[in-house]
């Protein structure tokens, strides 16, 4: 080699140090990370998908999950895991929505996401995707609540009320929908009542620990459902 390039290929390694790249990914292996995203490359595994628009510019309100600013998150893609990124989860159409610098806001591929977190405030909100299989009651993506030997999952839906607003604009409301898992079976639940006759066998135990300990469950508010199904797997341990 000769002293020109020896000296070119020390210059090289000098910047990559100043810039992180050798620590980033000591780090990633030392510290059991499942994120895989050892430099910004790697991100472009996430580009397969459509390029995004919005088709909803004249409908009041919007199409998305919680807010409509890209929050971080992480995804599961075809089994690695990205985090730091920057997603919006488009509710109407149940779809994912990446926007990587540089490059176009595209749509992602739903085959190859197992899974994704948003993160707004204290909260993370970590949603799987249950498939399109049409045999199955649970389908696309779902947040999951709750899951243990019974699991819970909220659907989020968005629709369009036609000419909602003054007659003249449509308009986007929302109408989610709750699923308990008990054993292999996957239900959809609406109310207390329905919650109570889902756990028939145990109704009688379930009131009086919901009375004892003033909880309320509500359908407008699925967190409330939690205890009911934390106090029915204790009981059936």
């Amino acid at each position: 080699m000769t002293k020109s390039a020896l000296y070119y290929l020390i210059s090289v390694l000098f910047l990559i140090i100043c810039r992180g790249g050798f620590p980033e990914v000591i780090l990633a292996a030392t510290t059991n990370s499942p994120v895989i995203q050892q430099n910004p490359s790697d991100k472009q595994i996430l580009l397969n998908g459509r390029i995004w628009r919005n088709q909803y510019s004249q409908v009041s309100g919007d199409q998305f999950f919680l807010e409509n600013i890209f929050l971080k998150g992480s995804v599961t893609f075809n089994g690695r895991r990205f985090g730091n990124l920057d997603l919006k989860y488009d509710i109407y159409n149940d779809e994912l929505i990446l926007s990587i610098e540089t490059y176009p806001v595209i749509i992602m591929n739903k085959e190859m996401v197992d899974s994704f977190s948003l993160v707004l405030g204290n909260r993370i909100f970590h949603i799987i995707n249950a498939g399109n299989d049409t045999s199955n009651v649970l389908k696309g993506y779902a947040n999951v609540l709750y899951d243990g030997p019974s699991s819970l999952y909220v659907k989020y839906i968005k629709k369009i009320q036609p000419l909602a607003v003054d007659g003249k604009n449509d308009l986007f409301y929302q109408d989610d929908r709750i699923y308990i898992r008990k054993g292999t079976e996957m239900i959809q639940v609406e109310g207390k009542r329905k919650l109570l006759n889902l756990f028939e066998d145990k109704k009688k135990g379930i009131r009086d620990y919901l009375k004892r300990n003033r909880i309320k469950v509500r359908q407008k508010d699925p967190y409330t459902f939690i205890p009911v199904l934390e106090y029915y797997d204790s009981i059936i341990k």
